[in-house]
């Protein structure tokens, strides 16, 4: 079997139109935090970094370093690399993503401090967290019962 095949055949698995939806947009989202933080980096690098292009938050960043900044980066393709493990139904997908979103939530607070801490960034990261861990252990619930 080739690597076409293979997949084909985890495209065409029969998945929740919800997740599909989920997962697209945490995806998109992920790719476009680390364009976010590559330019910044990049235009740092120029000596361009200015709060005309980011907020004064993500300037923050900047100054806790390079280190903190790729770390940043890897948390963000941890995640999505989780959230394309639950598009497959893998279970293990879900634990990556939660504990790269967990980290995300709260590496910037050791780093930076408590201004990142934020009650609408809890409440979105435990709600998206929370939705895909409903949705993946029903589904695999349901699909044993078949």
């Amino acid at each position: 079997m080739n690597f076409f095949s293979t997949l084909k055949a985890l495209i065409a698995k029969p998945r929740p139109r919800f997740l599909t939806a989920l997962c697209l947009g945490s995806v998109i989202s992920g790719f476009l935090w680390i364009a976010m933080y590559v330019t910044l980096i990049v235009m740092s690098v120029r000596n361009n970094a200015t709060s005309v292009v980011f907020p004064g938050l993500v300037l923050e960043y900047l100054q806790a370093g390079y280190i903190f900044v790729v770390a940043e980066i890897i948390l963000t393709a941890l995640g999505i690399t989780g959230v394309v493990l639950m598009w497959l139904l893998r279970k293990n997908g879900f634990f990556l993503y939660a504990a790269a979103k967990a980290f995300l939530y709260f590496l910037p607070v050791f780093y930076i401090g408590n201004r990142h801490l934020t009650y609408f960034g809890l409440i979105f990261t435990t709600s998206l967290i929370a939705v895909y861990g409903v949705i993946i252990t029903n589904y695999k619930k349901m699909a044993e019962k078949k």
